[in-house]
């Protein structure tokens, strides 16, 4: 329907389609860029993933907001009632501009009229007062305006007061056909669109979020991997005696005693070492000739436990 030749009626004929094609390029790089930085786990690959989205998904709202316009308009059918200037304006370059000649030829040919806005005598747009083409020295038609295209076949003066005029050109103007045929085609694929365009804008946002929550865990995983905690860990890992901090070291008899008992996997009782208690001397646990020890024991009810 080419759409972004009428931008002269409304700029929204050509700004739905360039959106419109905008949003399906970006999808489809953007997809397959996420796909490989979700396959590489790039932390960084994948912020760019989740910007891009964003402005993916600004995209798809304006597209909607104008998609929305665009219909109300031609349900309203009011946008080709008022006869803009600009149109006939531009009409004044056919014979000079040739990216004006190509749009007008190209509307002329696909749409099987002549001129602009009137129904049946439309070709008359062509001699309207002021143009280029009437202050030549005799008027002339785009050769596309003719039901039998040939060079030089609107090139006849005559063709403006023939009665059968009819048999050699089309009639009508291109906006007073296109007026129904908008209204009766585009205006419900624009409403299918509208209605894909929002599935698709809360599928973006999801997308969005769990970009986030990726880049979340894997910055976590970074973290745990780095200062080497990870899941909880025995105090005093894998050899009895031992603590996880530097330059710290424990008895024996008290590492038995570290977070209520957990040691080499099994769960012991404080109360069941009893009797190895009483035998410790009762000195605290000092490391050098400043520093203490932090230790925790679990409190208990048994005299001589001393830290």
């Amino acid at each position: 329907y080419l759409l972004p030749y009428l931008d002269l009626i409304t700029t929204h004929f050509a700004t739905v389609p360039y959106l419109i094609l905008a949003i399906g390029a970006l999808l489809l790089i953007v997809s397959i860029c996420g796909i490989v930085a979700a396959a590489i786990k790039s932390r960084v690959a994948l912020i760019v993933y989740a910007i891009v989205l964003g402005v993916v998904f600004a995209l798809e709202l304006a597209s909607i907001f104008t998609s929305m316009e665009l219909r109300n308009e031609l349900e309203q059918r009011r946008l080709f009632h008022t006869r803009n200037n600009e149109v006939y304006e531009e009409m004044q370059y056919y014979w000079e501009d040739e990216d004006i000649k190509f749009k007008w030829d190209t509307l002329q040919r696909d749409f099987q009229c002549c001129g602009a806005y009137n129904l049946m005598t439309g070709f008359q747009d062509w001699s309207r007062p002021g143009s280029l083409n009437n202050r030549q020295e005799s008027r002339r038609l785009p050769d596309s305006c003719c039901l039998e295209e040939s060079e030089g076949c609107g090139n006849h003066e005559s063709l403006f007061s023939d009665q059968l005029a009819y048999e050699k050109i089309n009639l009508h103007g291109c906006f007073a056909i296109m007026k129904n045929r908008l209204h009766r085609d585009i205006s419900p694929v624009l409403l299918t669109y509208i209605a894909c365009a929002v599935v698709l804008a809360l599928l973006t946002i999801l997308t969005m979020v769990l970009a986030a929550a990726y880049v979340a865990a894997i910055t976590r995983k970074n973290n745990q991997e780095k200062d080497g905690m990870g899941m909880y860990q025995n105090p005093g890992g894998n050899h009895a005696g031992t603590n996880r901090y530097e330059d710290t070291t424990i008895s024996r008899p008290y590492a038995d005693t570290l977070d209520s008992g957990i040691m080499n996997g099994s769960l012991r009782s404080v109360r069941s070492n009893r009797s190895n208690y009483n035998q410790i001397p009762e000195s605290p646990i000092i490391k050098g000739d400043n520093h203490r020890a932090s230790l925790y024991i679990e409190p208990s009810n048994e005299a001589g436990t001393v830290i």
